[in-house]
């Protein structure tokens, strides 16, 4: 089930880029908008719209584009490229307080029955936090692709949170190391929530 947001998303029928942003306008990549609309905190799960992501050539309609799924489901659809670079940030103060001190980030993404390429390469996911440790994980989404027409959350790693940190944590899903073309994904945002116990 996919999170409750703030408003609706917009469709986005024309160019991405801020209108009245002559050097926006001009710029191939998206470059995420980090209004309270884009950011919803729900409970002690925060929702980060694909808005408020940074997207390599996603002010390109070649390469990514907004669609329309439903009456009031709009999202990022990804068309056949080579390369796919993705990355956001989220301040830490906007994380309520919680039980937990683990929280843990997913990628909430879905595939189109023509989406291909995704069985060649790994995706890599990448968490920084504001001490600058790096963690990276690696992972075929050719399964997800299989599993057809459904939202999956795909994991992208965890931090702790500790109260006397301060600063953002940052993330990133990327493959840029092949050449292999891949397509049909459709991005709606990242999920921030605490770690369940098991």
């Amino acid at each position: 089930m996919l999170p409750q947001t703030k408003q609706p998303s917009h469709i986005l029928t024309q160019a991405m880029s801020n209108p009245g942003s002559s050097e926006e306008a001009q710029n191939p990549h998206w470059i995420g908008e980090h209004g309270e609309e884009w950011i919803d905190v729900n409970k002690d799960t925060i929702h980060v719209s694909a808005k408020a992501l940074n997207i390599i050539w996603g002010n390109d309609k070649r390469f990514w584009q907004w669609i329309q799924l439903s009456k009031d489901e709009s999202r990022y659809k990804l068309f056949p490229y080579n390369w796919m670079e993705i990355k956001g940030s989220l301040d830490l103060a906007k994380i309520p307080p919680s039980p937990s001190t683990t929280y843990e980030i997913f990628y909430v993404i879905k595939f189109k029955v023509d989406a291909m390429g995704w069985h060649s390469s790994p995706v890599t996911f990448e968490l920084i936090t504001p001490d600058g440790k790096s963690s990276k994980i690696a992972e075929m989404l050719e399964f997800y692709r299989c599993k057809g027409n459904e939202w999956h959350n795909v994991y992208g790693g965890e931090f702790r949170l500790d109260g006397s940190v301060n600063g953002k944590v940052k993330f990133s899903m990327s493959e840029v190391q092949s050449d292999w073309w891949k397509g049909g994904m459709i991005l709606e945002g990242v999920i921030v929530r605490p770690k369940l116990l098991k």
